[in-house]
């Protein structure tokens, strides 16, 4: 679905929305399975609200939204990865990309933000990564090891808390130098850095519990991933409730025992 240009065609004419659909879905195949996305087997239902500069409206940006929740049952989607934001002047409240962030939760979809790109300074998550409707993340450097001892919080990553005093945001997870989809290259891959590629880690991986469990509540989701992570020994205004260790939300039992 095209709010821009109202193509009926897929296209990328950007390479921001590939490079995190890769991340969530990528199958792999141009690196022989080296960069392969979290859910490989999960189904992308791209929705075009920013132009080619990687900007829009808000109304595009709402109408998309109110798109994936009206179409939800025709195409199955569960999960609304959304690797954008706007400088949160409004109370979540009255933030329209709040309100629409909630219908779509109260619709039964998972929401999942970006914390934005505007740290290391506090109060700085952006919209709707404020909505308490949201799974909001932020991102972790990782130094490319496997050991997340020497992780730290990215530089740029937003921190809360928000203006509200939520504590923002709820969970990190890798988002410098990640390798994904490029737009322009057939087989080609490129590095991305932001939160914009931490988001859809996590959107992948909510895909695999719903896989594993079946029907999960929004609510239910949130709590199962704080619940499984490691605490990067930061403040909670920064890291959430910690890295997201994969191994630990997968191990339990759906009782979360």
């Amino acid at each position: 679905k095209d709010f821009v240009n109202n193509k009926t065609e897929p296209y990328d004419d950007n390479g921001h929305g590939t490079h995190v659909a890769g991340i969530i879905a990528g199958n792999g195949y141009s690196s022989r399975g080296v960069y392969t996305g979290i859910a490989p087997e999960a189904n992308i239902l791209a929705i075009k609200a920013l132009n080619k500069r990687g900007s829009g409206n808000m109304s595009d940006i709402i109408a998309a939204i109110e798109y994936a929740v009206e179409t939800k049952d025709e195409y199955n989607t569960k999960i609304l990865n959304l690797s954008f934001g706007s400088p949160a002047n409004l109370h979540y409240e009255k933030d329209p990309l709040c309100k629409s962030v909630r219908r779509a939760k109260e619709a039964g979809l998972i929401v999942v933000a970006a914390a934005g790109n505007s740290g290391p300074n506090e109060k700085t998550i952006v919209s709707p990564g404020i909505s308490p409707d949201v799974i909001t993340v932020g991102a972790v450097d990782d130094k490319r090891t496997i050991d997340p001892s020497d992780d730290e919080i990215a530089y740029f990553s937003s921190r809360g808390p928000t203006n509200e005093g939520l504590v923002k945001p709820d969970v990190v997870a890798p988002g410098v130098n990640i390798n994904s989809l490029s737009n322009t290259e057939l087989d080609g891959y490129k590095k991305m850095s932001g939160t914009s590629m931490a988001t859809p880690l996590i959107s992948g991986s909510i895909a695999l519990l719903l896989n594993k469990y079946g029907s999960l509540s929004p609510d239910e989701v949130k709590r199962m991933l704080m619940d499984s992570c490691i605490d990067l020994k930061d403040a909670p205004e920064n890291q959430g409730s910690g890295l997201v260790n994969l191994q630990k939300l997968f191990n339990e039992d759906s009782s979360g025992g």
